[in-house]
């Protein structure tokens, strides 16, 4: 982070650009705990460490979980800290016990730089599973059930204000950000939206990163949150409603390196050879377990139909098959919730590239998505938001070009018969119990 803000300010230094105010992107779901001093005396715990699952798992039969999805429109998973909490407390009460606070990364980012403590923006307290969507605040009664107090956790600022003032050395190696206002930093995802869409706000974004998520922000908090999706609230307005998977571009990387030893730029050669769902298999890419729609924390990936023919180009194209399949999935679960026929924006490393890949994705889902060509949209988004909250013209209003991709009918009606043959095999595993 330090080397980056040196970076961008040696670059705006030599082309005498003038610094208004400071937008944050943070990775989303992070906690880490500190000591009376104000010293990490924890690691940074990442919704991708699931050695929770069994707490998440005794979570959900302590609790109402339906009344918990209601209040703080996330469900009792292990990626959220109601479930990680409970886990440290069972296996490490010495460690928790020295904990005087526990607070987010950005947060203690901000703190570092500002010597206080600087607050914690919606968007953050929204993903962390704790809080109350209605009521904006601290869920008290999970608090409870995990053993936490509210007066541990950081202060919610609601209306997302900036902070000034800059803290040696910070005030020195930074001139130019020391009195300019830094705004509190928002949830990864949210800046993707933001910088995704562009002045299509309503669009429907899916992103296909490491991992990967279908958003979109809509007026909030919604009456009813759609069981297999979450709701994070981003102000008091609105919200950002979708679903994520630990599983997207991370899953082509496997397959690639594994079995095809082919390189990014190779899997369009690869695509654009091989015929729909002609391999015959079918994958369930859960190699970290499953966010949404099942969430299923014990899923584990799964591929079924080989045979002696089976080429490792084929388990390549079944996976990133596969991974669209689950995109298709939180989509239709989405869709219905926009109101209208919604437009699809698709962005992340994973889709820019692979062209194929996106085309893959068009015909899954049956519906014209338009990539983004915004080299960091997340970025982008954080300077959207630092810029319309400071009441400047917004660059939404330059919004990048995007390649448009329109679905072939034909594979569609491939792809519709072989992701039902995909939640056939989930829902047959799971009922055995193995996921």
């Amino acid at each position: 982070m330090v080397q980056s803000i040196d970076e961008t300010l040696a670059r705006a230094a030599q082309s005498r650009v003038e610094v208004e105010g400071v937008g944050v992107s943070a990775f989303a779901s992070s906690v880490l705990g500190l000591d009376g001093e104000g010293r990490a005396c924890t690691p940074v715990y990442t919704y991708a460490d699931t050695r929770n699952s069994d707490d998440a798992k005794a979570l959900r039969e302590d609790v109402d979980v339906a009344a918990i999805l209601d209040r703080t429109g996330t469900p009792l998973h292990a990626s959220y800290l109601p479930a990680r909490f409970r886990w440290l407390r069972r296996t490490n009460p010495d460690l928790i016990s020295r904990v005087a606070r526990w607070v987010t990364f950005a947060e203690y980012m901000f703190e570092s730089f500002f010597a206080r403590p600087c607050g914690l923006s919606l968007s953050l307290a929204a993903w962390s599973g704790l809080l109350d969507r209605r009521r904006l605040i601290w869920d008290e009664g999970l608090l409870g059930s995990v053993g936490i107090d509210a007066a541990v956790l950081g202060r919610i600022d609601c209306e997302n204000d900036p902070v000034v003032g800059l803290a040696s050395p910070w005030i020195s190696r930074w001139p130019l950000l020391a009195r300019v206002p830094w705004f509190p930093a928002l949830g990864d995802g949210l800046c993707s939206n933001l910088g995704t869409a562009g002045i299509d706000e309503r669009a429907v974004v899916i992103n296909v990163g490491t991992s990967a998520a279908v958003r979109t922000v809509v007026p909030g908090p919604v009456s009813e949150v759609p069981q297999g999706l979450w709701e994070y609230r981003v102000d008091r307005a609105h919200s950002l409603l979708g679903g994520a998977e630990s599983n997207g571009g991370n899953v082509s990387t496997w397959f690639r390196e594994t079995l095809a030893g082919l390189g990014d730029h190779e899997i369009d050669d690869v695509l654009s050879t091989e015929t729909p769902d002609s391999h015959g298999l079918t994958v369930l890419p859960f190699f970290t377990g499953e966010r949404s729609p099942g969430w299923n924390d014990g899923a584990r990936a799964t591929v079924h139909g080989l045979r002696l023919t089976t080429r490792p180009v084929d388990l390549l194209v079944a996976a990133l098959e596969g991974v669209s399949f689950r995109l298709a999935a939180i989509y239709a679960l989405l869709a219905p919730m926009v109101g209208e026929t919604p437009r699809v924006r698709v962005s992340g490393g994973a889709l820019h590239r692979s062209s194929r890949w996106t085309a893959l994705l068009a015909d899954v889902l049956g519906c014209s998505v338009v990539r983004s060509e915004a080299g960091e949209p997340t970025s982008r988004g954080a300077a959207i938001w630092a810029l319309e909250s400071l009441g400047y013209p917004s660059i939404r209003e330059f919004d990048c070009d995007g390649v448009r991709f329109d679905p072939d009918p034909d594979r569609h009606d491939i792809y519709l018969a072989a992701q039902a043959r995909q939640q056939q095999l989930y829902r047959q595993i799971s009922a055995c119990g193995t996921e």
